[in-house]
């Protein structure tokens, strides 16, 4: 619980004089001293405690968040290419002995700008997993999407750009390249969810096959939801689909605050290739423990 949350309901405790219907100010100031995350909750029982005031609470939260708004807008126009990026560094690893020997590393780096049309997404990971001194996983990916707002906040184009490499599922290298349309089913503090399709190149290049140059479809969706202002859930799920190997993918996540910019993960990975190359699982599964610091 926010100190504002308990301050909040110790006044709720004490009765307001039914002819105050001004805003009582130690309330007007945690209102207006509460972040992004916590305005909502601060309003709700902010109303509990003065419920005479409930309209202008209402009205002083409403101005708040449009007045926000407004300052973020004219902050976002102002920058320039390198400045307004935000992201998050994670570190996960596993280490044991003695019947079995294994060191598991996984690492990752997001980043993400949104201005007032534009908003780019870069991704790079990398997992690693050694037992009894021979490699058992190697798999590297980085990303970049880039999408431009066409219709308010709903419809946007995107495109792709991303390379990958997993030897130990046959994949010597993979590029893909995408163009196409999406839509956000939801966007806001608490939640966004975006669904996007479209054509896509893709160039593989196999461990013992052939490579393959091959026009596929591409589509993905991602949610996330912040049931509180400490816990994310996330849930991304997308496929490529072709003639000949086609590539599905799910990840999910739930990540918690820990202090400051420190918070716990843990998430679950499903990698499945329609068709790999002989001798090779369909399916890859990565379960990660990760340490994640906020910028």
């Amino acid at each position: 619980m926010t100190r504002h949350a308990a301050l909040l309901l110790l006044l709720a405790s004490t009765s307001f004089s039914a002819d105050a219907a001004p805003i009582p100010e130690v309330v007007e100031a945690m209102l207006r001293d509460a972040s992004a995350d916590e305005l909502a909750t601060v309003e709700k029982l902010a109303k509990r405690a003065a419920p005479d005031s409930a309209k202008e609470i209402a009205a002083l939260a409403k101005e708040i968040r449009t007045t926000r708004a407004e300052a973020k807008a004219e902050r976002i126009a102002s920058q320039g290419f390198f400045d307004g990026w935000a992201g998050e560094g994670a570190i996960g690893g596993s280490l044991s002995s003695g019947n079995t020997d294994e060191l598991g590393v996984s690492a990752s780096l997001n980043l993400d700008k949104r201005t007032t049309r534009w908003e780019h997404d870069i991704r790079l990971s990398f997992d690693y997993l050694e037992t009894n001194g021979t490699v058992r996983r190697e798999r590297i990916y980085s990303g970049y999407t880039g999408r431009f707002d066409l219709s308010g906040d709903a419809f946007f184009s995107f495109g792709l750009l991303s390379f990958e490499r997993d030897r130990f599922s046959g994949i010597e290298y993979r590029f893909t390249e995408s163009l196409g349309l999406g839509y956000r089913l939801a966007d806001s503090d608490d939640l966004s969810w975006t669904v996007e399709g479209g054509p896509a190149l893709r160039q593989t290049g196999f461990t013992d096959q052939e490579d393959e140059n091959r026009l596929d479809l591409l589509g993905r969706t991602d949610v996330e939801w912040k049931p509180s202002s400490t816990v994310t859930l996330s849930q991304g799920a997308g496929f490529v689909l072709s003639t000949g190997n086609s590539s599905l993918y799910s990840k999910s996540a739930a990540t918690a605050k820990l202090a400051g910019n420190l918070s716990a993960r843990m998430s679950f990975d499903v990698l499945h290739e329609t068709d790999p190359p002989d001798g090779r699982e369909s399916t890859d599964t990565i379960t990660r423990a990760s340490l994640v610091y906020g910028f």
